[in-house]
């Protein structure tokens, strides 16, 4: 029936475990949870608790697979018909989680419950919960509208021939890079264009990690970079999914990149102050990725092969 595959580094997910498994007996359901670490060095000891539990593993890799990889090994050594995937650092906080996509199993090939946060921003380090909030939640109906750009694979659901068929894109990983950003784009993408169908339901998991301000800043400006040194990330179909590239192609147009990158120079670090705030405005977030885009690319196209306009 269900193959539950959460992949994980450097985080406890022995409880998100538990309270899986315990939803899974109380449906009475044939499944795995399986949790395949990426060369964590912290929290070994307390995700080896999961061993201990009926129909539960936990799998300690000796090599670094990296983001889309390690999905798609949790795919291969999966053995149902349903793939349930999860990211390590979800919180389950409804009682019905599990009963909930038994019962949407066969309204589409792919299911997707989504992803909310916590009511209460925290204190410190609240740029992430305040993105996530703005620009990652929003109701099933809402993203039924346009079901594969709305697409996130923090909680989602794949037929097994499905996700036999259309894997996580490793190709488009760097990892020396850090491996983040825009690969559920991709997989949108490529659903999208194999006619695959998308259904979502309000079946939300909550994204339980603060990630520090830094952390997440960093992130998302690797992902940025991958304008410049990726040409997969340059292709029509993949601008027109991801914002920030849209505008950037109009930036470009316009002869805008110049004075965007001055303006990531001068005011860099004032905008980063603010971001780094307790009310940090998502507006001027992503104007800041916006000039870094400008700035990095405006110093490394011709390394890449990036035209520059």
């Amino acid at each position: 029936m269900l193959s539950i595959l959460i992949p994980v580094y450097n985080f406890n997910c022995s409880q998100l475990v538990k309270d899986l498994q315990i939803q899974c007996l109380s449906a009475g359901i044939e499944f795995e949870i399986l949790v395949l670490d990426d060369t964590s060095t912290l929290f070994k000891t307390e995700n080896r608790v999961i061993n201990t539990l009926e129909g539960c593993s936990y799998i300690e890799s000796e090599i670094h697979f990296g983001r889309a990889k390690i999905r798609n090994e949790l795919g291969r050594i999966a053995q149902y018909e349903h793939l349930l995937f999860i990211d390590s650092d979800a919180r389950v906080d409804r009682s019905d989680f599990i009963q909930n996509y038994i019962d949407n199993c066969n309204q589409a090939e792919v299911i997707i419950g989504g992803m909310k946060y916590s009511d209460q921003a925290p204190k410190e380090n609240a740029l992430r919960w305040h993105y996530g909030s703005q620009r990652e939640f929003s109701q099933a109906k809402e993203r039924n509208k346009t079901p594969y750009s709305s697409l996130i694979s923090f909680n989602i659901m794949f037929k097994r021939s499905t996700f036999k068929a259309f894997p996580f894109d490793e190709g488009t990983i760097d990892l020396e890079k850090g491996g983040y950003g825009h690969e559920d784009t991709l997989l949108g993408l490529k659903l999208e264009a194999n006619q695959v169908s998308v259904y979502h339901i309000d079946n939300q998991l909550v994204h339980d990690y603060q990630e520090s301000n830094e952390g997440f800043l960093k992130n998302s400006l690797v992902a940025v970079e991958k304008y410049v040194y990726n040409p997969t990330f340059r292709k029509p179909e993949t601008v027109q999914q991801i914002k920030i590239f849209r505008v950037f192609e109009k930036i470009k147009q316009l002869k805008m990149i110049v004075p965007l990158s001055f303006c990531y120079r001068l005011f860099g670090k004032l905008m980063k102050n603010q971001l780094f705030s307790s009310s940090p405005s998502i507006r001027l977030f992503d104007f800041y990725r916006l000039s870094y885009l400008a700035d990095y690319y405006r110093k490394n196209h011709k390394n890449y092969g990036a035209k520059q306009d």
